[in-house]
């Protein structure tokens, strides 16, 4: 092993187990040693079993010296032996599940989550729980930004993005539910990668808000993420929302909005939605910087306007989650436990009534249709992803308002760094694609992710 495999990409990682370069146990020994270094300040990790992760890792080793294939391609497949992160709100039956709270901190659950069965079916490595803020909405956990340790790394993901950003891991799961991928992969510029809705299976994760829970993947590729995507992808009945249509390698073509157009010159629609005015200055002036690039390398990029209708979309948002939070969690947890946050949230969603529930329902169905036409004439929407760089201070995970909209609707939608601030904060920008055209998303950010690497720079490592 002469490359720090810390930082190699998992088609790198997987190409160099296949032709025995690097053993599963040599990575994540290298895993494990970065995150001796770096834990005790990014405090990316809920819990760890190390010494079960070894196990795997040897037994793996063990599996490709008894194989009698060189070299064994068939035994190491796209995540055979690599170490994964997962948001402590999945099941993991060898792992507590702690939800973010204290009272559920040691709490062991008798099932297992969707996403972990497929990965370890996959012949990944779950290396530990990540941490979470208080039930994927509220008080934020001690995870900092691995890039400035005073800052945030955004959440409610907070641990998978900054175990990917600072090397521990070259994979990680977390979940959105307003903006809880695409904010963290901005602040620790990474690639964030919130799927269509329902495309994950969901059962055995926490939930927040049914109309609005995703799964989501962090990774420091896009092709890392389109391996990843398809080993989690698949129906699953136990999900009420679980997509049960045609496979994932053919959803493209489920898609009419997807249909539209398949000529080489991409076409994206800038959409500033209707928070710009929120956004800090150096968030507007570098997506019109990436809006000139794109157009520059032959991209057609134009400027859309929403309906006046989608000014109200945060606000729905807001209601939905909520009333889901507190129809999941408000009967079940002890009188005045968790934080001043999470008490307004459940007030809030005590107060929302079933009317007005149906009715934020109906405002959801309606942005669905009204994003129609403007997906007849785009293959991607290019937006802000934050209002600004990582906050300072550990408390504030930043704003989601810039996310909301796309989870509302369930529209598949990515992060993609755009270098960085004078201090060293990353910054980044969110291309949305239309529902289930997910394969058709990922293609067009590889076009983009080619110009903005250019001008911008690659993923940065942080300077630790």
């Amino acid at each position: 092993m002469t490359v720090d495999p810390n930082w190699l990409t998992l088609k790198i990682l997987t190409k160099q187990l296949r032709e025995g370069r690097l053993t599963v146990t040599q990575l994540l020994q290298s895993c494990i040693h970065r995150i001796n270094q770096h834990d005790s300040q990014v405090h990316a990790w809920e819990h760890l079993d190390i010494q079960l992760a070894l196990q795997l890792a040897k037994g793996l080793d063990r599996a490709i010296e008894r194989s009698d294939e060189t070299p064994p391609s068939q035994i190491v497949s796209s995540l055979f032996g690599i170490p994964i992160g997962v948001k402590d709100i999945f099941a993991t039956l060898d792992m507590p599940t702690g939800w973010g709270m204290d009272i559920y901190r040691d709490r062991y659950l008798d099932h297992e989550a969707a996403v972990v069965s497929r990965l370890k079916a996959a012949g990944a490595i779950i290396l530990g729980n990540t941490v979470t803020t208080e039930l994927a909405t509220a008080a934020a956990g001690p995870t900092a930004n691995p890039h400035h340790l005073q800052h945030t790394p955004g959440g409610s993901s907070s641990g998978s993005a900054a175990a990917v950003a600072d090397g521990m891991v070259p994979l990680a799961i977390g979940s959105q539910t307003m903006g809880s991928i695409l904010r963290p992969a901005a602040y620790c510029g990474i690639f964030g990668f919130k799927p269509s809705f329902g495309l994950i299976s969901r059962y055995g994760m926490m939930p927040v808000c049914q109309e609005l829970d995703h799964v989501g993947i962090f990774a420091r590729g896009i092709t890392d993420l389109q391996i990843l995507l398809t080993v989690l992808v698949g129906p699953d009945r136990r999900d009420p929302d679980s997509w049960l249509g045609e496979p994932f390698g053919t959803i493209e073509s489920t898609s009419k909005l997807a249909q539209h157009h398949h000529s080489s010159c991409l076409r994206i629609g800038f959409v500033s939605t209707p928070y710009w005015n929120q956004a800090e200055k150096v968030t507007q002036v570098r997506l019109h910087q990436a809006m000139s690039k794109l157009q520059q390398a032959g991209i057609n990029v134009e400027e859309v306007s929403l309906p006046r209708e989608f000014d109200r979309a945060w606000e729905v948002v807001q209601t939905l989650c909520a009333y889901g939070l507190h129809k999941e969690h408000g009967s079940h947890l002890p009188t005045n436990v968790g934080s001043p946050i999470l008490q307004t949230w459940l007030q809030r969603g005590q107060a929302v009534s079933d009317a007005n529930y149906r009715q934020a329902c109906q405002y959801r169905d309606r942005y669905r249709q009204l994003l129609q036409p403007i997906f007849a004439q785009y293959d991607a929407l290019l937006s802000p992803v934050t209002l600004g760089p990582a906050p300072f201070g550990l408390t504030n995970t930043g704003s989601p308002v810039f996310c909301g909209l796309w989870s509302l609707c369930g529209l598949p939608a990515l992060n993609l760094p755009l270098g960085q601030t004078e201090s060293g904060l990353p910054l980044g920008a969110q291309l949305i694609g239309p529902l289930y055209a997910d394969r058709e998303l990922l293609k067009a950010a590889e076009q983009c992710w080619t110009v903005f690497k250019m001008h911008f720079g690659g993923v940065k490592r942080p300077t630790g």
